[in-house]
This record gives structure tokens, sequence and C-alpha cells, in this order.
């Protein structure tokens, strides 16, 4: 892809509101030395100034594979962006279309005795980031310390209505019945569930900017259902309009348990999020 420069920004600015990279591509690129000035290697401050060509070259670490999209990877850390309708993991019923078989075909295709390891799971109909580590070891410290690791956790939904409420942390002890269905109660046995929510637009229905501080099982879609506003698509609880569920984790900032750096990794809100509202 080439650019000609209209104005004089930082680059990363100027590449945000003149392409759909988001920072953590743009910064994996740049990370990487693919992205050209007139030719020369750009650097993370480098000020762009009209008529100068940006040339931004593809690589796998922003790429698609199958229906996956490789939101960052390095060394020891591949996220992906795992779409709705697909397994993070199998079950006896699906083995090989599961986002955890896709990534595996993927890191073999480049070195045939790498292994992968998944850190965490969404649900089949949750979009949205998904965190992998290329060692056990690595990976072991994270689950170990998951709460102290995943330091934000951020996801976007459209639910059905106008909130009366329109920013509020919501709490409540999730049990599950034999059903597989969860379910909020005020019995204190059943595990804590805290979720914070905020109205970002509105019209008919609502988009909704959420940070959950725990990770229960179907926790922001049962929240939210009790409250009376499901998420749009979400069939188990409440809402049956709407092909997919419209729920998409956007964003995980992490502290690397070995060095303490934050890294943040961020997709932006899909579109048909907001053509639902």
């Amino acid at each position: 892809m080439k650019l000609i420069v209209k104005k004089e920004a930082n680059l990363i600015d100027y590449l945000l509101e003149n392409t759909d990279y988001t920072k953590t591509k743009i910064k994996s690129l740049l990370k990487y030395k693919n992205i050209l000035i007139n030719g020369k290697v750009a650097s993370y401050d480098t000020i762009v100034k009209i008529g100068q060509i940006i040339e931004l070259s593809k690589e796998k670490k922003v790429t698609k594979i199958h229906t996956i999209d490789i939101v960052y990877e390095d060394a020891n850390y591949l996220v992906v962006k795992k779409p709705s309708g697909m397994l993070t993991i199998s079950t006896e019923k699906e083995k090989n279309r599961t986002l955890y078989h896709t990534v595996r075909e993927y890191i073999h295709s480049k070195k045939n005795h790498e292994k992968i390891f998944i850190v965490h799971r969404l649900d089949r109909e949750t979009s949205g980031i998904v965190l992998f580590c290329k060692n056990e070891e690595l990976r072991n410290k994270i689950q170990e310390n998951w709460d102290s690791v995943a330091i934000r956790r951020e996801y976007v939904a459209v639910v059905s209505g106008i909130l009366e409420k329109k920013k509020d942390r919501l709490i409540s002890y999730l049990k599950e019945n034999k059903l597989n269905v969860v379910y909020s109660t005020k019995d204190k046995t059943g595990k804590e569930a805290i979720t914070n929510y905020e109205v970002i637009k509105e019209n008919k229905n609502s988009l909704l900017k959420i940070r959950i501080e725990t990770g229960r099982k179907n926790q922001i879609r049962v929240q939210l259902n009790d409250i009376g506003y499901p998420i749009i698509g979400d069939k188990k609880y409440g809402n049956r309009k709407g092909k997919k569920l419209l729920l998409c984790a956007t964003r995980l900032d992490i502290k690397d348990p070995r060095t303490n750096e934050i890294l943040s990794f961020e997709i932006k809100i899909p579109r048909e999020f907001m053509k639902n509202l």
C-alpha cells in the first residue's frame, strides 16, 4: 500500500486517520521495519510531511489466515481475532474448525516443530482478541496469575433499547444449571462477577464499552440480560434479533510476568455493530 501525505502529522496518527490499521498493527509494522517514508525505514516518532510517500509492506505478523486475523506476533506471543461462531478449542463434536486448530496450522507452516499454547478462551458466539504463547512455561505463568497479568479486558456490545443508566458497575453471583445455562443469584456460594459498562453511542439500540473485573462464563451476557438489556443476537440469554451475537473482545492489556512490561492489544469496533444501532 502506498499513500501520498496530504498534511504534516505524526506518522502513527496519520495512518490511524487514513487506513484501517489499528495502533497495535501500525506498531507491529514499525517494529519489523515494514513502513518506509520515501524509501527509508520509518521510526515511531517520525513526522510525515506533505508530498512524502508512505509505503506499507505486508508481512506475516499482520495478515489473515483463513478467517482469523493475526493482530500481533513476536517470539513469545501470538494474538489473534476470533470470529463469531468459532470454538476456541475442540470438543467431542468439533475437532478441526476451532481457533486453536487454525492457529496451530499457521505455526506449523512456519516451523514444523514449534508449539503453541492457548492462554484463555472466548465463548463460541463471542468474537475478538485471544492470546496464545509460544512456550509452555510462559503460558503457565500467565494462567497461574491471570488476574494480575490481565490488567485490562474490554469488550463492546450492542444491546436492545436505550439504557436509563449510561454508566454502571454490575455485581452478582453466578451459578450454572444442568443445562449449562448460567444465572445470577444472591447466594454468595456462586462465583462473584463484576462488569463495568458505559454507553458510547445510542439510537434505537445502544453500543456499550465494557470492562470486566472478573472472567466468569457468560458473565457479560447474563448480567446485561439481568438489567433488562440483552445483547442483540444472544439467543441463549434473552434476545433472538440478529444472526450473530454482537459482543466482541476489543482490548487486552497484560503485564508480562517475566519483564513487567505492559503489552496492549486492541482491535477496532466491528462495522456490523454500528449498523445495528
